[in-house]
């Protein structure tokens, strides 16, 4: 039988992220050790080192990914498939080397995956044919390819939100400044999941043991633009909201506009199946938390 220090460690890409960061903390409280595996050593010069860091490790967590939201100009969309797929490649071939015990395997992929529709889970979602649904497609192919033996789970994020850092605090600075902002018509889909409720599903897939495939990290109750733009005005006590056109958007971020108008209503079944329990189910919830 492995030791408990053994089964305890956790070798995770894109540590030093705004989600990664996060997440090593969470799991450091929970008893758990976490080796981080630099940028740096996903290149092929470090190929021996990248293998020798995983060895010591039975879970391996693969956060790495250049962001999403940013102009996706063509050098840039070559970025986000490099930093994907080619990082995921070298996971894998790595934990296929002798002498790596790798048990587990999550491997981060994104709700863009999806089909835009009305509500769609696991079982019922389609690939899209976006650029961001073929970056998605290639990226789980990759992770899927690791042994059989190994227990690979997909995590299909939504927008994670945190308090004070990442997407939230940059989609509530208007409400803030009084001005609620409504992207488009505002009715498009915002999938999202709180950091916390993140961090409590990864630990809840590493510890049940039987778990493995696609699960969706969004929230049960999904919501549009405008509901999240009449949410924020509460809080902040600013009802006046702005609709900020499509075009105007495109302006800014060109084909990435995509990521917040071309987005289904995602339901993350399998996680409710399994018997998770979020702390923040609903936007109230995670508003009110802070």
């Amino acid at each position: 039988m492995e030791s408990r220090e053994r089964k305890k460690r956790i070798a995770m890409s894109g540590a030093g992220g705004f989600i990664g960061t996060f997440l090593s903390d969470y799991f450091r409280e929970e008893g758990y050790d976490i080796i981080p595996l630099s940028r740096k050593l996903f290149i092929p010069e470090a190929e021996a080192e990248l293998t020798h860091r995983i060895a010591s490790a039975n879970i391996v967590i693969n956060l790495a990914g250049a962001p999403i939201l940013h102009r996706w100009t063509t050098s840039y969309k070559r970025q986000l498939l490099d930093s994907r797929i080619k990082t995921t490649h070298r996971l894998v071939k790595a934990m296929q080397q002798p002498g790596v015990q790798t048990k587990l395997f999550i491997s981060t992929s994104a709700v863009g995956y999806y089909r835009v529709g009305e509500k769609v889970d696991e079982y019922t979602g389609h690939p899209g044919n976006t650029f961001l649904a073929r970056v998605c497609q290639e990226w789980e192919a990759e992770a899927l390819q690791a042994s059989p033996q190994i227990r690979t789970v997909i995590t299909r994020f939504g927008v994670i939100f945190a308090p004070h850092d990442g997407a939230f605090s940059k989609m509530a600075l208007p409400a803030k400044c009084k001005f609620p902002t409504v992207f488009g018509t505002g009715e498009q889909a915002l999938p999202w999941m709180s950091l916390v409720d993140l961090a409590r599903a990864m630990t809840f897939l590493v510890e049940n043991e039987q778990l493995s495939g696609v699960f969706n990290f969004t929230t049960p109750h999904p919501v549009t633009y405008t509901d999240f733009a009449r949410s924020l005005g509460e809080k902040y006590h600013a009802f006046f909201r702005i609709h900020l056109p499509l075009w105007m958007i495109r302006l800014i971020l060109g084909e990435a506009t995509g990521f917040i108008t071309d987005n289904a209503f995602i339901i993350p079944t399998r996680l409710q199946e399994e018997g998770f329990i979020y702390h923040h189910p609903e936007l109230a919830d995670f508003l009110s938390s802070f």
